[in-house]
């Protein structure tokens, strides 16, 4: 937790610029995301209400966001700028419960699916390779604020972006997001965090 506390105070530090340096644009972002599940292991001995045992498996399918960036490019050096997105996230998840009690011979298996919302704050620092294709890197302190699971509610994944400006109305972002805690659901699962594959598309409406 220490090493990511110091990458959101070495972002932070980087947006410190002199105000004659920045150029300002603004715009909306959205997105969709396939998900996965790392290090998914589950607790033992876990019953249900009836007192049959019971195993659990779950999976996060894919996600939607929609959200709002802010841009800021420094004129004395144009291959860095900064990145501050907002985001609204929906992740929906399948989870498979299986019952191993005798229920007249056979076996019992459940699915369902659920629906998390969640808010996030991403701040990133990026770097143009060569003319309007760049890589960046960031951290995502998200607030699982609909939670359909018992997981933990906040979390702060890293972030790795590849981007493309196509033109100045228009850019394109593939993104790798890796979280660190469990929220999935810790009264089942010991560990486990999520990471998603993303791309995104970034319509600046404003420049000042």
């Amino acid at each position: 937790m220490k090493t990511i506390q110091h990458l959101i105070i070495l972002l932070a530090a980087t947006f410190v610029l002199p105000a004659t340096a920045q150029t300002l644009r603004t715009g909306l972002l959205a997105g969709g995301s396939l998900g996965l599940i790392n290090n998914l292991e589950p607790r033992s001995n876990v019953f249900h209400g009836n007192g049959q045992p019971v195993q659990y498996a779950y999976d996060y399918q894919y996600g939607l966001s929609l959200g709002y960036r802010f841009r800021i490019e420094n004129e004395r050096n144009d291959r860095l700028f900064y990145d501050l997105d907002a985001w609204l996230n929906g992740k929906v998840f399948e989870s498979e419960t299986l019952y191993l009690g005798d229920y007249n011979g056979y076996r019992v298996k459940a699915i369902s699916h659920d629906v998390s919302l969640a808010l996030a704050v991403s701040p990133s620092v990026n770097y143009k390779l060569i003319q309007d294709l760049y890589v960046g890197f960031g951290v995502e302190p998200t607030w699982y604020m609909v939670p359909t699971t018992d997981g933990k509610k906040f979390d702060i994944p890293c972030v790795w972006t590849l981007g493309y400006d196509i033109n100045p109305k228009i850019d394109i972002t593939l993104t790798y997001r890796l979280g660190f805690t469990n929220v999935i659901d810790d009264k089942f699962f010991k560990k486990g965090n999520i990471s998603d594959i993303s791309l995104s598309i970034f319509i600046p409406f404003t420049v000042k």
